[in-house]
């Protein structure tokens, strides 16, 4: 996407390193290597603790969160550089992942997603209830829904940008509430090669314990 360099955030807390830590370093230049690895995409949220200097503060990149109101669409844009079609004819491409959490929301409200024009059917959907937690992996946000979409091979996103379009349809009319968009995330796995496993233990083949002979 034309970078001039990445930035590897507190690479030191990582001593002493391992093998997993210089073998990022080495292929970190090689986009032949990085195109079929896993990868996050996100768009950045203000959360309030964003300092002078940090990467892509000087432009202002922190479109979330932003505000829904019932019936207004919101657009959003979220670039990628993953050939998903030319990886899927290796048979590389695992699982596509698309997060949206959404704040200021009950099990009353609905919602709808479009990307880049399409639909998001309700079958490739799971909502997790982060409604109430008292402690959370992530920023304890109260009031919100994760919207987790497995996306299939005809909704996958395109190489380059793509739009995604966030609606209100209902919400609880007794409930006072805020909703906005507050995370959205693109999660792309990708298998070693064809019919290869995912780590040491594949996830769908349950958990493992380790006997001794």
């Amino acid at each position: 996407q034309g970078i001039d360099g990445v930035d590897l955030w507190y690479w030191y807390l990582s001593w002493p390193y391992q093998p997993p830590f210089y073998e990022k370093l080495r292929e970190l230049p090689h986009p032949d290597v990085m195109a079929p690895k896993d990868k996050f995409y996100h768009l950045l949220t203000d959360v309030g603790l964003a300092k002078p200097g940090e990467p892509g503060e000087q432009w202002g990149s922190r479109p979330l969160p932003v505000r829904l109101h019932r019936g207004q669409p919101v657009g959003l844009e979220l670039t990628i550089s993953d050939d998903l079609p030319r990886w899927d004819k290796d048979g590389r491409v695992h699982e596509v992942l698309l997060r949206v959490r959404v704040t200021g929301t009950t099990e009353m409200s609905q919602l709808g997603f479009r990307l880049n024009g399409a639909d998001l059917p309700q079958s490739l959907m799971r909502r997790i209830n982060e409604v109430f937690r008292m402690t959370a992996a992530r920023f304890k946000i109260q009031n919100s829904n994760w919207f987790i979409f497995r996306l299939d091979r005809v909704h996958w996103p395109a190489k380059g940008p793509n739009s995604l379009e966030v609606t209100l349809v209902d919400d609880d009319p007794d409930i006072v509430l805020e909703p906005s968009v507050h995370d959205v995330e693109l999660e792309i796995k990708y298998l070693m090669g064809q019919s290869f496993h995912r780590g040491f233990v594949d996830p769908d083949l349950g958990t493992y314990e380790h006997v001794e002979a």
